[in-house]
């Protein structure tokens, strides 16, 4: 919605949960935004995607933001097969990191051509701090906040901005299970007293599309009520 406000043309990646996205797309309230559907789970997802995003959006994409995400266990002291162990980080470094790397050497040559551009990954807290039990998905996230500063290096002399955003705990879909069985502790550890909400987020990203942000590039920006300070 940030975006639409600012005037893009905002093509909303969706896999299987179709109403959702369309629940969206009413919010942006005009024609000229467009469902993009892939499995980013698969190796070809991210091409997939990224050759109906530059079809329906007219050729080049300014703005790319990587927020897919898959939230799972990888417990190191409890009875887990290794393959089954091995499964789960693949399938979370795929989705959260593979996939959205995938869709940055796309897109960026586009970019480039327009010398200018954001590319911005929806990271995690999880990846500067860990996080017990969840060592693929802090691994994935981490992957993401190094790739994005090689990528700053190497894009900013194209007019390129890259940025991670890092969010502590945030009241999605993928979130929901969890604070719903442990809301009150995850409260507990947060300063700020609530989790973020998707506005939260996207009040920062739709800052970090604008010229004001361009000397940012390379940052990893925490949004995290203060449970995390570094």
């Amino acid at each position: 919605v940030q975006l639409a406000v600012a005037g893009y043309r905002v093509g909303i990646h969706y896999h299987s949960n179709r109403g959702a996205a369309e629940e969206t797309l009413r919010l942006l309230a005009r024609d000229e935004h467009v469902l993009l559907a892939a499995d980013l789970s698969v190796a070809e997802g991210a091409a997939i995607l990224a050759e109906a995003a530059l079809r329906e959006l007219g050729g080049r994409i300014d703005v790319l933001i990587n927020n897919a995400g898959v939230y799972l266990e990888t417990p190191l002291l409890e009875e887990i097969k290794l393959e089954d162990w091995q499964a789960s980080v693949r399938a979370q470094m795929q989705v959260n990191f593979f996939a959205g790397a995938e869709l940055a050497c796309l897109l960026a040559p586009g970019m480039a051509e327009g010398r200018w551009g954001r590319i911005i990954q929806i990271a995690s807290r999880s990846g500067l701090q860990g996080e017990g039990r969840f060592s693929g998905y802090s691994a994935s996230k981490a992957a993401q906040i190094a790739f994005t500063k090689s990528l700053a290096r190497e894009l900013a002399a194209s007019g390129i901005g890259c940025f991670s955003v890092a969010p502590g705990w945030v009241a999605t879909d993928m979130s929901a299970e969890a604070i719903a069985r442990d809301g009150e502790a995850i409260r507990a550890g947060i300063p700020a007293g609530r989790v973020a909400t998707p506005e939260d987020i996207a009040q920062l990203v739709g800052y970090l599309v604008t010229p004001a942000a361009d000397y940012l590039t390379g940052n990893t920006i925490d949004v995290n009520g203060a449970s995390y300070l570094r």
